[in-house]
Parts: C-alpha cells; sequence; structure tokens
C-alpha cells in the first residue's frame, strides 16, 4: 500500500469534532473524538470510535452510558484542551459548565452547540480502537452555531 497516499486520503474526510463524556463511580470524565457517526434512524445509534488506551473506553463499558457534545466553530481550545494528550489528568470537565443528561446522569456540555445521551448497545474491536455502538435515549441543543470541524481546528487525527 501507498501510506502516503493513504494517510493523505484520509487526512481529507470531513470530520466533526466532538466531546464524548461519561460518568461512572462519582468521577466525571471527557475527551475529544472525532470518528463518530450516526448508524440508524430507528431507534436512533450512533457509532464511536475509541481509542483501546484511553481512560474513557474503561469508563464507558463499565457504566453503560456516555453523551456526544457537538462542538461549536470556535471551540479549538476545549477541543485541545480534552484531547488525547490529557487523556489521563484528572478533572478534565472542572471549570466547565457542565449539566447532568435526563436519563443517565452524565454530563453534558452546556457551552455545546448540542448534545445526545446513548446507552451502550454493542461494542466491537477495531484495531488500537473500539467502536461503540450506543442507543440515543436523550438529546439537547445548548446553542445555535455551526459545528467545529477538524479540518478548522487545523488537528490531524486520521491516516
Amino acid at each position: 500500500m501507498d501510506e502516503a497516499a493513504k494517510k493523505a486520503i484520509l487526512r481529507h474526510f470531513p470530520y466533526g469534532l466532538y466531546v464524548v463524556t461519561v460518568a461512572h463511580e462519582g468521577e466525571d470524565h471527557g475527551m475529544t473524538a472525532n470518528w463518530i457517526t450516526q448508524a440508524a434512524f430507528e431507534p436512533p445509534m450512533v457509532v464511536v470510535a475509541i481509542e483501546n488506551t484511553s481512560k474513557t473506553i474503561g469508563m464507558v463499558r463499565d457504566s453503560h452510558h456516555f453523551a456526544i457534545n457537538l462542538l461549536l466553530t470556535g471551540q479549538r481550545d476545549l477541543a485541545g484542551k480534552l484531547g488525547r494528550n490529557s487523556d489521563q489528568a484528572p478533572q478534565k470537565l472542572k471549570g466547565l459548565r457542565t449539566k447532568p443528561a435526563p436519563v443517565s446522569g452524565v454530563p453534558v456540555l452546556a457551552d455545546s452547540l448540542g448534545w445526545v445521551e446513548c446507552r451502550v448497545v454493542a461494542t466491537l474491536p477495531a484495531g488500537d480502537h473500539t467502536l461503540v455502538l450506543g442507543e440515543v435515549v436523550g438529546a439537547g441543543v445548548e446553542h445555535e452555531g455551526e459545528p467545529l470541524t477538524l479540518q478548522e481546528a487545523g488537528f490531524k487525527y486520521s491516516g
């Protein structure tokens, strides 16, 4: 395979930037993610790919719930703060405005475009990531605006 071509093409896939939030045993946690897609209309489902070495994947498996928060254009600094280099940091959500999602109580970002709250339906190993299929059990719109994209932020997480 032409590795340079593979990397170049995969980096042109358009991705949004999101924050996956989770709560388990009294601890709230969040991480920036971009490999997310809707998977079904009925029931509504989404898929997120989470790195196997992340703190987040263990918490999602243990709690069986998570939320996906859509970041607004201009929230690059927030995406960076919650990125992979800070994955093991404690209290990553400290100082951010959050509120509990209605079904599971996972924290959602009050300053995001909006969020979906999900119940874990299945997980699937996918190389160095795990695919998490979640049924959407709650949703909220927090602000009007445009979503932040990986390209706008200038981040590279693909290839």
